[in-house]
């Protein structure tokens, strides 16, 4: 069967095809296998295509980065409150703006901010809540226009990770 076959198969008949296959558990050495490439330095290579878009950077400057979340001796500037973030130049096609990747710990507020110019943010691990009703997890995209404002709240016992193009934040002081 070719791939152009595959698409003239109804689906009934695949789910059918699928429920006759044995069910089983792994062997426990592939699932602990398993197990450790997705908590590994491997964990964030499927977001690699879609990085490498964000940032307009080849797929060599885009694994830097990504290596950069794994690796315990790479700089991270810390902000306080549980949040740290790393900050790169992108490709051309970003203009002005300035790659990042963020990390807020679990419990931690990415505290209320204003956007100059348009940001774009890709979910890499964890949950993430906004003031608006926004609940995003890896995988979301996130687009917010100039001038726009939020918070962002981790959700959950998982650190939050993403990554972001942005041109500047100015951070919301509180009133009072």
């Amino acid at each position: 069967m070719t791939a152009r076959d595959e698409d003239d198969v109804p689906t009934d008949v695949l789910d059918l095809l699928a429920r006759a296959l044995p069910v089983g558990t792994p062997r426990v050495d592939l699932r602990d296998r398993l197990l450790a490439q997705l908590a590994g330095r491997e964990r964030f290579t499927p977001f690699l295509d879609r990085l490498m878009q964000l940032f307009d950077l080849e797929e060599s400057a885009t694994r830097i980065q990504l290596e950069a979340i794994v690796d315990p001796q790479a700089e991270w500037d810390e902000m306080g409150n549980g949040c740290s973030f790393r900050d790169f130049d992108g490709g051309p096609a970003i203009g002005e703006a300035h790659g990042g990747l963020v990390r807020v710990a679990p419990g931690s507020v990415f505290p209320q901010h204003r956007h100059v110019g348009e940001e774009r943010m890709l979910i890499l691990q964890g949950q993430v809540a906004d003031e608006h009703g926004g609940h995003f997890r890896a995988g979301d995209e996130i687009v917010m226009g100039d001038g726009t404002t939020h918070e962002l709240r981790v959700i959950g016992d998982q650190e939050l990770i993403y990554a972001a193009v942005i041109v500047a934040i100015d951070f919301v002081v509180p009133e009072g």
